[in-house]
């Protein structure tokens, strides 16, 4: 590989940025951006990931155009964090979604399957997963965070986030823990304005920081930025942590004793370019101490980013000493981390979906499956009782996540286990008050009713359902496919599960618990208030196994 005092300074502008396409194969403006300006790596969506053979195919023509025009491989990152984020979604092993993980926390197992899972990326020509997600969630309105974060306890998210970290790099692959200084306690999607994060210091080292300074004591390769303003750190003004130096150089890299890459999350995100634009987001961005610049979407934006770096230099806005600085860690990273393979489909094909990582992940899921019972045994089905499910539709409640690829639902996998009458419906997202008034007279006539919901705060229509079953008496079986703090607007339920997604392992898993043929293992990685108390607040976080969760 060459070295940095080897390259043009055009070159080594072209190894800050990270870019994204729109195709499955490359088109004529990233091939532009290879040959002509010498991009340093490429960022994958699921837009550019069909199969994995269509993968495989990408990731080769990509890296071989950017050997042929610089002798340096690339960078080719995706965001397979698990559950609702995945890019590549189907032929390799899936992970959970981390706040499952948080209810499982089991850290050799989650070392095991994150290590597996980036074998398998590495296979298809994938070297850079952004992931693992240790923002402390400690926030139930966040947008964006929500159930891609492990729980609302730091040194459970520090745990978790190492072992998922150490499991990537063991793998042979760069993890990019994300998003620091900490995007768990907002409310606001950085994709459309500056969240702002106002704590004191104290709180922060305590809480938002704890994950980052372990990782980066423990071998951190790259962190990813938050498009968060902290105005303690800035003098008062609300700078993104991004474009701050104050944070990138003077927190992470002096304080936190971090030395690795720092990698910036989108910089066409409304709250980073708002008032300035790409091109002068990017420059701030390197001046604040960001190495590698992930521009994800568009060919201008692209343009305007390498434009600007060029000209900063030109200007002397920017030193070529400071280029050099992120080019040689960078390239050093390569050199450790990208190893280009030659071995063809078939031999690729025959390491994906390893049968001990699939394993590995499955008891991952059947751990994560949480009951919460105010009435003992109360989460229990029995086989010989008529029942009713009730299940969402399910769609992507934030922009970093993809459509539903599974439509599984519960009621096919408890149909084999009840020998009484079962029926099921999948009622619309938020359903209106008709659907409602209809679903609620129907299951007069069900001696027992499992209602699954997800993302109520943005469906008002599944927790006016819930509330209308409730009221009926009985068994009534709320079960949260996502955030369980989703569960807190029922404190008249006797019972409850939260299972955090709907993969159909998942739900296997969650039809055995509610038949008794497992013991549900997960302990709730988030705080559920509770209002049952005669208006006082108290809070749920009991292990499966605890006294009020005897199922």
């Amino acid at each position: 590989m060459r070295a940095c005092n080897e390259l043009t300074l055009k070159e080594k502008i072209g190894q800050l940025v990270m870019a994204g396409f729109e195709d499955c194969m490359p088109d004529a403006n990233i091939s532009d951006l290879l040959q002509n300006h010498f991009i340093g790596g490429i960022v994958l969506f699921s837009r550019n990931l069909d199969n994995p053979r269509q993968a495989f195919a990408l990731t080769q023509e990509l890296q071989r155009l950017a050997m042929a025009a610089t002798g340096i491989p690339l960078w080719i990152g995706t965001d397979q964090e698990g559950g609702m984020v995945v890019r590549v979604r189907q032929g390799i092993a899936q992970l959970p979604a981390a706040m499952a993980l948080g209810a499982a926390r089991d850290p050799v197992l989650l070392y095991e399957a994150a290590k597996g899972t980036a074998e398998e990326l590495k296979t298809l020509g994938i070297n850079m997963n952004f992931a693992p997600v240790v923002d402390i969630n400690v926030n139930p309105r966040n947008p964006i965070i929500d159930v891609r974060s492990f729980g609302d306890d730091a040194e459970l998210v520090a745990e978790l986030g190492i072992a998922a970290m150490l499991g990537f790099q063991d793998g042979g692959i760069i993890s990019v823990i994300k998003h620091f200084p900490g995007h768990g306690d907002t409310e606001t999607d950085s994709h459309a304005e500056l969240p702002v994060v106002r704590h004191t210091l104290e709180r922060l080292r305590t809480v938002e920081f704890v994950p980052f300074r372990q990782a980066a004591q423990l071998g951190a390769e790259a962190v990813m930025t938050a498009h968060v303003g902290i105005p303690l750190l800035t003098g008062g003004e609300s700078v993104p942590a991004t474009l701050s130096r104050e944070i990138l150089t003077s927190l992470l890299r002096e304080e936190l004793g971090f030395d690795g890459m720092i990698v910036t999350d989108c910089m066409e995100m409304n709250a980073v370019t708002q008032g300035i634009g790409v091109g002068e987001a990017v420059v701030r961005a390197v001046l604040a101490g960001a190495d590698l610049l992930l521009v994800s979407h568009t060919y201008e934006s692209q343009l305007e980013a390498v434009a600007a770096l060029e000209h900063a230099v030109a200007n002397g806005r920017l030193s070529e000493e400071r280029i050099d600085a992120s080019v040689e860690r960078i390239l050093r990273l390569k050199e450790r981390r990208i190893k280009l393979q030659k071995r063809n489909w078939e031999e690729a094909r025959a390491l994906l979906e390893n049968p001990q990582t699939l394993r590995t992940i499955e008891r991952l899921r059947e751990k994560s499956i949480t009951a919460v019972n105010r009435v003992p045994d109360f989460c229990r089905l029995s086989p010989e009782v008529d029942t009713l499910v009730l299940w969402p539709q399910m769609t992507a409640a934030c922009k970093s996540e993809d459509e539903p690829l599974y439509d599984d639902t519960l009621g096919n996998r408890l149909r084999p286990f009840i020998t009484a009458k079962l029926t099921e419906h999948v009622y619309g997202t938020s359903p209106n008050p008709d659907e409602i008034t209809t679903l609620v007279s129907e299951a007069k006539e069900y001696g027992q009713i499992i209602v699954g919901v997800f993302h109520a705060a943005s469906n008002p229509g599944q927790p006016a359902l819930v509330h209308k079953l409730l009221a009926l008496g009985g068994k009534i079986i709320p079960v949260s496919l996502r955030n369980p703090v989703d569960l807190a607007a029922f404190p008249k339920a006797q019972g409850f599960l939260a299972c955090y997604e709907h993969h159909p392992q998942t739900l296997q898993a969650l039809s055995r618990v509610l038949m008794g043929m497992a013991a549900p293992a997960g302990i709730l990685p988030v705080t559920i208030p509770d209002h049952s108390t005669e208006g006082r607040y108290s809070s749920e976080r009991h292990p499966a196994s605890g006294v009020e969760s005897a199922t």
